[in-house]
């Protein structure tokens, strides 16, 4: 809201109260209540190693995921990431009994052993959308362990994306 509506040199007014906190500017006003309680210990999550390591280009990944995305199952929006370590590339499937099936692959540069790992599309690409830039490098252990994503270059961000699980 802020950066659409306010200007660089423009004051911004802050009241924190119990419960609540006051943002003011111009003739406007946003009141958000804070969350109560501990927020997770994130750190706990985030593997120190990695057993896979890719470097993938940011748009065409989320331009394939939108692709397959089309054909994905409302009820559970499940895509697989197929990991091709000897042909170096990625494959991306969604498989749904009423709309049917799609498949897509891309390059990556891969380290590690293949392996099939599944997420929830619609968690992975907002994710991979805010990362800021053209490049971004996968790290991951196995398909029910935390993977990282994270931009080559520039900024240190880190997304954490938890796989589902994949039915046999």
């Amino acid at each position: 809201m802020l950066a659409h509506s306010s200007k660089e040199d423009e004051s911004v007014a802050m009241y924190i109260d119990e419960g609540q906190v006051v943002f003011e500017w111009q003739n406007q006003r946003l009141t958000s209540r804070t969350l109560e309680g501990q927020y997770p210990d994130y750190h706990q999550l985030i593997p120190h190693e990695f057993e896979r390591e890719l470097t993938l280009d940011r748009k065409q990944f989320i331009s394939s995921l939108e692709r397959i995305a089309v054909l994905a199952d409302q009820k559970n929006n499940i895509a697989k990431v197929s990991i091709d370590s000897e042909s170096q590339e990625i494959t991306l499937s969604v498989e749904t009994q009423e709309i049917g099936s799609g498949m897509e692959s891309m390059p990556a540069q891969i380290l590690g052993d293949d392996i099939d790992i599944a997420f929830n599309i619609k968690y992975l690409m907002e994710g991979l959308k805010a990362l800021p830039s053209a490049e971004i490098q996968m790290q991951l252990n196995n398909n029910l362990a935390p993977v990282i994503f994270s931009p080559v270059g520039g900024v240190k961000m880190t997304y954490l994306a938890m796989p589902v699980q994949l039915r046999s």
